[in-house]
């Protein structure tokens, strides 16, 4: 159980750290490629939510993303964005960002002995997602 909890707390952090990086790069961006960030964010909450419902339901504790990690990332795609804001190097940005969480994942999972089939279909999912919006993104360079 304890390795179900740091996979889920992993999730959790995760996806915390894609929505905040879509929210500091949302008001650089407008049409179809905002409507794309918005949907991606609202993938990642999803995910979250459901990452809380099950670390909840196995009686673990959750673990936010640390405050420097926080702060260090939106300061890293504020100064980004402000050098160029152009729609190519907002999507650069989050696949970088994307295949970050792709590659911790996976040495995350490989790393725990889940035992809950539900949180690995929900890690499954994660990276489900991660690869899926890299694809998207890939189509605003």
């Amino acid at each position: 159980m304890k390795d179900d909890c740091t996979l889920l707390n992993h999730i959790r952090q995760t996806t915390e750290m894609g929505a905040d990086g879509i929210d500091s790069v949302l008001p650089y961006t407008n049409g179809e490629f905002r409507q794309a960030l918005k949907q991606q964010r609202t993938e990642y909450k999803k995910i979250h939510d459901s990452a809380d419902s099950l670390l909840q339901k196995l009686g673990g504790e959750p673990e936010n993303v640390g405050t420097f990690a926080k702060w260090s990332s939106e300061l890293t795609s504020g100064l980004k964005t402000m050098m160029d804001s152009s729609e190519s190097n907002i999507a650069d940005m989050m696949i970088q960002g994307n295949t970050m969480g792709v590659t911790k994942s996976i040495q995350t999972i490989r790393s725990c002995d889940v035992q809950d089939t539900a949180v690995s279909r929900l890690a499954d999912k994660l990276l489900a997602t991660e690869r899926a919006n890299i694809t998207q993104m890939k189509s605003f360079l």
